[in-house]
């Protein structure tokens, strides 16, 4: 059984949940990168892209997300993508995902990679309008947090 499934978090929301934190850090991630000056931040094949570096990018962008509450910009995400009403609860949830996604990072580094670039190429592709808010994207991964 999974760390989510015990959370009390419904099981409708938690997809949704998982996909709203990726895209609040790929949103952030582009961002940081379009306002980059120096281009050769962007290189493909950097060492960014090692497997112990893209390890400690997952672990280091959802321990960068800070301190939640009610007003943090995910939480607000979280609420518009889930329908969540109560920002307390949203916040509750969010944060609980967030601890469960980084024990996965951890424990399952490919799996969380894996969900990183297939939403990333979907972004990319122009096919985030909506289409895996129900977390297709993340195929058999999320349900192992």
């Amino acid at each position: 059984m999974s760390k989510l499934s015990q959370s009390g978090i419904p099981e409708s929301s938690r997809s949704t949940i998982i996909s709203s934190i990726i895209k609040h850090l790929i949103d952030g991630r582009d961002s940081e990168d379009k306002g980059s000056t120096n281009n050769n931040n962007n290189v493909k094949g950097d060492a960014a892209s090692t497997v112990d570096d893209a390890n400690k990018n997952i672990q280091s962008a959802l321990s960068n997300i800070g301190q939640l509450s009610p007003t943090h910009p995910l939480v607000r995400r979280i609420q518009q993508d889930t329908g969540i009403q109560d920002p307390q609860l949203a916040t509750q949830y969010t944060e609980q995902t967030v601890h469960a996604m980084k024990e996965h990072a951890n424990e399952k580094p490919e799996r969380m990679r894996s969900m990183f670039r297939s939403l990333r190429r979907k972004k990319g592709e122009g096919k985030d309008q909506g289409r895996d808010k129900d977390g297709s994207f993340l195929q058999d991964g999320y349900d192992s947090f």
